[in-house]
C-alpha cells in the first residue's frame, strides 16, 4: 500500500495506514523535515515508510546512533526546529542514550523512535531484546533522560501517542521523548484518523505573576549595581532582544552561562564576558559585586558559580537574586531568591521591560562607577590572556588557534564545541555576536558531541558558516562521523585542537595532585614515546578535505581554504600539551576532589571548598 501524497498539515484524513506510515505522516504534519538514523532489522518496516515521502522529509544516515542523536540536537540548536532520530532495537537503541541525555540535560527537544520487539514475542529473549526484569525493557533504561516514553501495542494507538509525544516534548521545559515501536506495530495497518495535532496543544507562553513582576521591577530600579545573567532559557525563548533592551535601560552588565552564550552580542560595551571557575575577570567581578542579580533561564551549575564557594563568583544572598525560570524546580534550588518568577523568558522579560519603562527612565550608565570598573576589568582581562595568545612556542597554544580562527571566520559563524578545554576556552576566548551562534553540551558535557552536532547544525542552518572546535580525544570518539559529512556534503569546518592527550584531565591531575601523579592522560606507544593521531589523514580517508597546521599564522589561511572549498574540511591544529602553554585561564574555583592520602594537598583543598 503506497502512501497517498495529498496529506497536508491541516487535512483531517481517515484511511488505512501502517504503523510506520502513521509515524512518518505525523512527523510531516508537525513540520519535521530532518530525521537521522541507522537502519536495522528492528526498524525496517518504519524505514520503508520514508521511501514514499522523500519529497516531504529527509531521512539521513549516521555512523553511530549516539551521533544521530547529537545531529538532531545540533539541528535544533541552530534552527529552533525539531529533528527526529530513528534506530533499531537493542544496541541500536541503547547507543542513543548519551545523545538523549545530552539533550535532556540542556532542555532540548528531539523525538527518538526506536524499533521494539514484536508484541507476540515479548519476553522470549528475542535477538537484541532486553528481557530481564521486564520484557522489551529499553524504555526503562531511557526513562531518566526523556520527558516521557511510549510503547504502543496496537497500530490504532499511534496517532494519539504521536500527538502526546509532541505535546510532552514541547510543553513547558522542553526535552526529548521516546516512542518504542514493536516491529509488528510498524508493519501492520489499521483505519485511522489523522488530523491537525497542533489543535491539541497550546502555543501560548507562560507569563509570570504580575505581583512578582512588579517586585522585580522595583528591585531593579533601586539597584546601584544591577547585573543580568543569561542562561539557555533566553535563547530557547527567543528573548535576546528583550534581554538587550533591559540591559541598556538599566546600564546593567551582562554575563552568560555556557548555554546562555550568544544571548548577548559580545562586542557590546555592557557585555561582561563569562563568569564562573573558568570565567573572566570582568564577569566574576561584576557578579560578585552586584547588589541585584537578574538570572533568566539559568540552572546555576557548579561551573558558573565556582562550585558555590561564597564570594568568588556570586555573593548571594548579600546580592539580591531575581530568578526567572520556566521550571519552578530550578527557582531557589541552588541560591535563595529575593523574587522568584515562574514563566517563559520572553514573556517575563517583556513584562519587566514594560514595567521599567512605566516606572523609571533609562540610566546614564557610562558615568557610573560600575561601568568604569567594567571597562577597566576588560582591559585587565585582555592583559591576562595576552601571554598565551602571543607565546612564541612550538607547538602553538590553543589560545593562538582561537584568536586566529575568530579573525578569519565570518561574523555570523556558528561555533560548536565539545567538552573539556576547547569548550572552556571558546566560552571565554571566542566571541559570538548573535543568538544560536554558540552550541555546546552544557549540562551533560559529553566528549564527542561537537563533530556530529556540527553536521546537524549545518543542516539546520545551511546558509551560515559552521565551525566545530574540539580536541583529538573527542575526535577519536566520534570522528568516524566524518563519513556522514562526506556523504551529505555538509560544508563544516572541523577545527581540531590536537595535543596528543587528554589535556584538560592531565592538567587537573598535575595541578591538583602533584607532578608525579599523571596517569593514562598522555597518548603513548608501549615504549613510552608520544603517539599522535594523523587526523587530517583520517579525514581524507573518509572522503573529506584536510590539512595539518603547526603555525598560528597558518590558521587563518587554512580557514579561508576551508570556506572556499564548500566541502567538509578538517584542520588538524597541533597544539601544546605541556604546561604552562596548555593551562587554562582560571579566575574562579572548581571543586575537584583531592584524595585524603595526599596530605597537605588534601588539607588545602578542604580549606578552600567552603563546605
Amino acid at each position: 500500500m503506497k502512501h497517498e501524497k495529498n496529506v497536508t498539515n491541516t487535512d483531517v484524513v481517515t484511511k488505512e495506514m501502517t504503523g510506520g506510515q502513521i509515524i512518518v505522516d505525523h512527523l510531516v504534519r508537525e513540520g519535521v523535515t530532518h530525521v537521522f538514523g541507522i537502519p536495522g532489522h528492528g526498524d525496517t518496516a518504519l524505514m520503508d515508510a520514508f521511501v514514499d515521502r522523500k519529497a516531504d522529509i529527509h531521512l539521513l544516515p549516521a555512523m553511530h546512533e549516539q551521533n544521530a542523536s547529537h545531529m538532531a540536537d545540533g539541528y535544533y540548536r541552530s534552527s529552533g526546529k525539531v529533528a527526529g532520530v530513528v534506530t533499531s532495537i537493542g544496541p541500536g537503541a541503547t547507543n542513543t542514550l548519551t545523545g538523549i541525555a545530552t539533550a535532556f540535560a540542556d532542555s532540548l527537544p528531539q523525538i527518538v523512535i526506536t524499533g521494539g520487539v514484536h508484541t507476540y514475542f515479548m519476553g522470549r529473549g528475542l535477538l537484541q531484546e532486553l528481557d530481564r526484569p521486564h520484557s522489551d525493557n529499553f524504555p526503562r533504561m531511557a526513562e531518566p533522560v526523556v520527558k516521557r516514553w511510549f510503547n504502543p501495542s496496537h497500530v490504532e494507538q499511534l496517532p494519539n501517542m504521536m500527538e502526546q509525544a509532541f505535546n510532552a516534548m514541547l510543553e513547558g521545559r522542553k526535552g526529548p521523548v521516546l516512542v518504542n515501536v514493536p516491529q509488528d506495530v510498524q508493519a501492520e495497518s489499521a483505519m485511522v484518523v489523522m488530523g491537525d495535532s497542533k489543535s491539541r496543544r497550546t502555543a501560548a507562553r507562560v507569563f509570570g505573576d504580575p505581583e512578582y513582576i512588579e517586585r522585580a521591577v522595583d528591585l531593579l530600579l533601586s539597584a546601584e549595581r544591577p547585573v543580568l545573567l543569561a542562561g539557555g532559557g533566553v535563547i530557547q525563548a527567543n528573548a535576546t532582544d528583550e534581554l538587550q533592551a533591559i540591559a541598556e535601560f538599566l546600564g546593567a552588565p551582562v554575563t552568560t552561562s555556557f548555554m546562555g552564550k550568544s544571548a548577548f552580542p559580545e562586542d557590546h560595551e555592557l557585555f561582561a564576558c563569562a563568569c564562573g571557575d573558568l570565567g573572566s575577570i570582568p564577569g566574576n567581578l561584576m557578579t560578585r559585586t552586584s547588589d541585584v542579580l537578574l538570572a533568566i533561564g539559568c540552572r546555576f551549575s557548579d561551573r558558573i558559580t565556582s562550585s558555590y564557594r561564597p564570594g568568588i563568583t556570586f555573593d548571594i544572598p548579600k546580592t539580591k537574586l531575581i530568578q526567572v525560570d520556566l521550571d519552578g524546580f530550578e527557582i531557589g534550588k541552588n541560591y535563595p531568591v529575593e523574587v522568584g518568577i515562574l514563566g517563559d523568558a520572553k514573556a517575563v522579560l517583556g513584562a519587566i521591560l514594560d514595567g521599567l519603562k512605566a516606572k523609571g527612565k533609562p540610566r546614564d550608565y557610562k558615568a557610573t562607577t560600575q561601568f568604569k570598573e567594567l571597562e577597566a576589568a576588560k582591559v585587565e582581562w585582555e592583559e591576562f590572556l595576552r601571554p598565551l595568545r602571543t607565546a612564541n612556542v612550538q607547538p602553538m597554544t590553543a589560545s593562538q588557534v582561537l584568536v586566529e580562527a575568530r579573525k578569519a571566520l565570518p561574523r555570523d559563524t556558528i561555533v560548536v564545541t565539545d567538552s573539556s578545554n576547547p569548550q572552556n576556552q571558546v566560552f571565554n576566548e571566542f566571541p559570538v555576536y548573535g543568538p544560536r551562534q554558540h552550541i555546546t553540551p552544557g549540562g551533560f558535557s559529553g566528549i564527542g558531541f561537537a563533530l556530529p552536532a556540527a553536521i546537524g547544525a549545518k543542516l539546520g542552518k545551511p546558509e551560515a558558516p559552521v565551525c566545530a572546535v574540539f580536541g583529538d580525544g573527542a575526535f577519536l570518539q566520534t570522528g568516524t562521523e566524518l563519513a556522514t559529512a562526506a556523504q551529505l556534503g555538509t560544508a563544516v569546518i572541523f577545527l581540531v585542537i590536537n595535543n596528543g592527550g587528554w589535556g584538560a584531565i592531565r592538567n587537573l591531575q598535575l595541578n591538583m595532585f602533584g607532578e608525579d601523579r599523571e596517569i593514562i592522560t598522555n597518548f603513548t606507544y608501549p615504549d613510552g614515546s608520544s603517539w599522535e593521531a594523523d587526523i587530517s589523514g583520517v579525514a581524507k580517508s573518509l572522503g573529506c578535505l584536510g590539512e595539518r597546521v603547526t603555525d598560528p599564522a597558518e590558521i587563518g589561511p587554512a580557514i579561508e581554504r576551508a570556506l572556499a572549498s564548500g566541502k567538509p574540511y578538517v584542520i588538524d591544529a597541533i597544539t601544546a600539551l605541556d604546561r604552562p602553554h596548555s593551562n587554562m585561564h582560571v579566575t574562579g574555583w572548581w571543586d575537584i576532589t583531592v584524595p585524603s592520602y595526599l596530605g597537605e594537598l588534601r588539607d588545602k583543598y578542604v580549606e578552600g571548598r567552603g563546605f
